[in-house]
């Protein structure tokens, strides 16, 4: 083990910049990780954590993860709490830090089958927002979620620590042309997009197909024509009251909700 005790440090110096910037995160395939929940999370799913910094607090409750590590080959740090402080991008992190290697997590769209229940992500820009549904679809069943291009990332922190494990283990799609991507989908999987009211069908009178592509849109601007002309049904959530929309992972669990608990059958 590495005693660290200067904020000077290279290695410090790197997971803060990790911590922060997506397109260091994208030059150098590598995320940074904090708390001992996401770390046990990502250890737990394979994933390859390259060191491991640790403040007294997690070197002196968790020896276990600490051991686990030291197994798969990770380099471990021993740091100070003053370090701790200085790292830290959660206020909560118990003394856990990580730097890992990206995943190869946003697979090609070809390699989605020909069935299946997938939510599309378009444009969203929250990173709470598209982890919450990452853990949603995980937990409901859902058998992948694509992100368009402009999405947040999902190696940022907070994208990472609302999804709570889901990210490590859930199926993530990459769409570069959205528009052409579902017109594509849309041959072999009933292609449904999310809007506000309109002529869209209510969600609850949607007998949802066992193949089936949810379109998400932004958080303030919903989807654009573009793209919701494209799919082959608008559907909407019904409300009372005077809200005009819901949150969009809200409305994305909400939805998958009724796009999953009804038996399969055809449109």
């Amino acid at each position: 083990m590495n005693h660290i005790t200067s904020k000077d440090n290279k290695g410090i110096k790197e997971y803060i910049k990790l911590a922060r910037s997506r397109s260091y995160r994208e030059e150098t395939g590598c995320f940074a990780l904090e708390t001992v929940k996401l770390v046990q999370e990502a250890l737990d799913s394979g994933v390859n954590i390259l060191r491991l910094y640790a403040g007294p607090e997690l070197q002196k409750n968790r020896p276990d993860l600490l051991e686990q590590a030291r197994e798969l080959g990770t380099e471990i740090n021993l740091i100070s709490p003053e370090l701790e402080e200085k790292m830290t991008q959660t206020g909560n992190s118990r003394g856990c830090f990580a730097v890992c290697k990206r995943l190869d997590k946003l697979h090609h769209m070809d390699t989605i089958g020909k069935k299946g229940r997938f939510l599309f992500l378009n444009g969203l820009q929250d990173n709470g927002n598209v982890g919450t549904i990452l853990r949603t679809a995980e937990a409901l069943g859902v058998d992948g979620v694509i992100l368009s291009r402009d999405c947040c990332d999902l190696f940022a922190l907070k994208t990472l620590r609302a999804a709570m494990g889901s990210a490590f283990r859930i199926p993530v799609y990459r769409s570069e042309d959205p528009r052409a991507d579902l017109l594509r989908l849309g041959e072999r999987f009933l292609t449904c997009a999310a809007v506000v009211g309109g002529d869209a069908r209510p969600v609850t009178e949607v007998p949802f197909g066992p193949n089936v592509i949810l379109v998400i849109g932004n958080e303030g601007n919903g989807l654009p024509e573009e793209i919701s002309s494209c799919c082959r049904l608008r559907i909407t959530i019904p409300m009372a009251g005077k809200a005009e929309s819901l949150n969009a992972a809200m409305a994305a669990g909400i939805l998958t909700w009724e796009m999953l608990r009804r038996p399969a059958q055809s449109l």
